[in-house]
């Protein structure tokens, strides 16, 4: 049956059902601490979807139908997405526990794909995609500062000479200021004479920042410590 609505605004409604989709994938990673960041998952999503979309047009490609011999086209497509995924890999850069860079490779991706609807004469459906993506970008991580989810933070202890690392303790002091370690994240070090911890915390609720402020500024308080570094991580 074919589908009753013009080829450009097929394209770009099927791209906001995408958009929704992928935000509610990346939001459930971002909740838990964990996120790639939900605009690279909306990114991808949209773009994906808009040149599977127009795959199913091919009957208004370039404003005529597709003969025989317009397969190269389609290879050719097909041979950019790869082309620039490659490019975007080179920009993702990995240090410690922060990944960045994966905001902006998954926008060069999804820019090929406005280049490829432009070129293929779907520049309405392009240019709502181009709409799309700087609300992915600008808008979606205003939003997310406001809704419920978790912050990743990496946290080294070093503790004086002598003393021991006592995970119940740290676990109690996180507690007290609204953290907590994430499970199977907690590692441990000694030197010859100094004990040292390192562990992912995850900072909740609207008001995270504030949390690990406050658990920062008490951690010099404990006679046990005698240095520490708080870093928080980030998948942009």
């Amino acid at each position: 049956m074919p589908d009753p609505m013009p080829p450009d605004l097929s394209v770009v409604v099927h791209a906001a059902i995408a958009l929704a989709l992928g935000w509610a994938i990346g939001y459930e990673r971002f909740f838990r601490g964990r996120a790639a960041g939900t605009q690279v998952y909306c990114l991808v999503s949209i773009a994906s979807c808009a040149l599977t979309s127009a795959a199913g047009h091919g009957d208004h490609w370039f404003g005529r139908s597709l003969a025989a011999n317009d397969v190269s086209a389609v290879s050719i497509v097909a041979s950019l997405l790869t082309g620039i995924g490659f490019l975007g890999a080179g920009i993702i850069v990995k240090s410690g526990a922060s990944i960045r860079g994966l905001t902006t490779a998954a926008s060069i991706w999804s820019s090929c794909a406005i280049g490829i609807l432009v070129g293929i004469d779907f520049i309405a459906a392009a240019t709502a995609l181009a709409a799309m993506f700087i609300v992915c970008m600008i808008v979606i991580p205003l939003l997310e500062r406001r809704l419920p989810g978790q912050a990743a933070i990496v946290v080294k202890v070093l503790y004086r000479e002598g003393a021991r690392p006592d995970e119940d303790h740290i676990r109690s002091f996180l507690k007290e200021h609204s953290l907590s370690v994430q499970p199977d994240s907690l590692s441990m070090g000694f030197d010859g004479t100094h004990y040292a911890l390192e562990f992912l915390v995850n900072a909740s609720g609207p008001k995270r920042d504030y949390s690990l402020a406050r658990a920062a500024t008490a951690l010099p308080d404990m006679p046990t410590v005698a240095s520490f570094t708080v870093t928080r991580t980030s998948r942009g």
